[in-house]
């Protein structure tokens, strides 16, 4: 191996660490993005900010998921999305067709379904915090 090849070869090892990614890309949040995509993208996006495709057909526009850290004077409140999400203390904060993640996630409401479904709602919140447009606070 010519030197230059193994300067690169080491760089490039230097620079992923253990989980293999890339250092410079950003953590993912790895289990909510996923579940984001599959059940929340068709309205609110892949970037969060209310323009997925089926937006337009909604009576009540889709959130920007993307600034609620900025429409709280830079906190995310996460407690209070849990819940929102959830849906099933909340129904009339959203007062939308917004499916009721609690009970999707859960449908038969055993105790087991119910921690499931509370740790899919847990990583979606998760997700949220890291998709937060930091540039407006």
């Amino acid at each position: 191996m010519t030197t230059s090849l193994w300067v690169g070869a080491v760089f490039v090892l230097a620079t992923v660490p253990l989980t293999g990614r890339l250092a410079s890309q950003p953590p993912a949040a790895a289990p909510g993005r996923p579940l984001y995509l599959a059940h929340c993208a068709t309205c609110h996006g892949t970037s969060g900010r209310g323009d997925g495709p089926m937006a337009q057909y909604l009576r009540v526009p889709p959130a920007n998921l993307a600034s609620i850290a900025a429409r709280n004077k830079g906190v995310f409140p996460a407690s209070t999305i849990q819940r929102i999400v959830d849906g099933r203390q909340m129904l009339t904060l959203h007062g939308s067709a917004m499916p009721i993640w609690g009970d999707a996630f859960s449908p038969a409401g055993s105790a087991a379904e119910n921690e499931a479904a509370a740790a899919k709602i847990r990583a979606l919140v998760t997700y949220l915090e890291s998709i937060q447009d930091r540039s407006s606070e």
